[in-house]
């Protein structure tokens, strides 16, 4: 498993979302933490240079993080799961809850889609550009709104961005290239999500879950998903903020600070 460490403080395993990589996960960490704690971030299955193993599951790669913890002689984390990479992050929680301090989940997915649901057009296309490096990066470069309202950011949230969102914006954008090293990795998210549940019934550590109403990427209903099966949690329902919820940083940041204030 591939991995970056960086900061000092709290350890925090930052588990990042589809298109994303150790470094989207430092990325993560510099924004929703600041710099403030000790992140560890890794590239999950299929990303940058971690591969997919002939068994790959939810399970194992929850067991994988387990073992990197073991490595590195660190007996306890918050975990932190962002987009597709809520799935592991709670499958963490719950299979390993004495090594868990903490859990927090952002724009996370959940649970599976209902089978036989028709793919969106939207992720269709996603998937297509993902599979051109330059095709995204003239993307990210000359349609940047565009490109955010298929990963999840609508556009009246978009046109309300700040300067400072929309640099966030770019960085973000930045970061994911080159994006074919990430394709294999978005498409097998999607497969172990149809082949296992995500259980969560042995998740004891505090639970803080933030999702915005409008995403359009993740729908909320995944939070509350999260919410009702894991009932001690701490749910944060945003009415904008789309995907990444970077009109919504500073809250976010704020409740992320007043959840390790409270709860470690």
């Amino acid at each position: 498993i591939e991995y970056a460490i960086q900061g000092e403080g709290i350890p925090v395993l930052i588990l990042h979302g589809a298109g994303g990589g150790f470094d989207f996960g430092l990325w993560s960490g510099r924004v929703f933490f600041k710099n403030s704690q000790k992140i560890i971030s890794v590239s999950r299955f299929g990303y940058l240079g971690s591969p997919i193993p002939d068994d790959a599951s939810i399970q194992k790669q929850a067991a994988e993080y387990h073992d990197l913890l073991n490595h590195l002689n660190i007996t306890k984390v918050v975990v932190v799961g962002t987009s597709a990479g809520g799935a592991s992050a709670i499958r963490f929680a719950n299979d390993y809850p004495e090594n868990c301090s903490g859990l927090i989940l952002i724009s996370a997915v959940t649970m599976a889609e209902p089978q036989g649901s028709e793919e969106p057009v939207h992720i269709k296309i996603i998937h297509q550009v993902q599979q051109s490096d330059y095709a995204y990066w003239l993307l990210t470069r000359l349609g940047q709104s565009a490109i955010l309202g298929m990963m999840g950011v609508p556009e009246d949230v978009y046109n309300q961005f700040s300067p400072e969102q929309k640099l966030l914006a770019q960085e973000m954008l930045d970061v994911m290239h080159p994006m074919t090293l990430r394709y294999k990795g978005t498409i097998n998210d999607a497969d172990m999500l149809l082949r296992e549940e995500i259980p969560a019934e042995n998740i004891t550590c505090p639970v803080l879950i933030m999702h915005a109403r409008d995403d359009a990427l993740v729908n909320y209903t995944h939070a509350l998903n999260a919410h009702e099966k894991i009932p001690h949690s701490r749910l944060v329902l945003f009415d904008t903020g789309g995907h990444a919820m970077l009109s919504q940083i500073g809250p976010v940041r704020e409740n992320v600070t007043r959840f390790l204030d409270s709860s470690l």
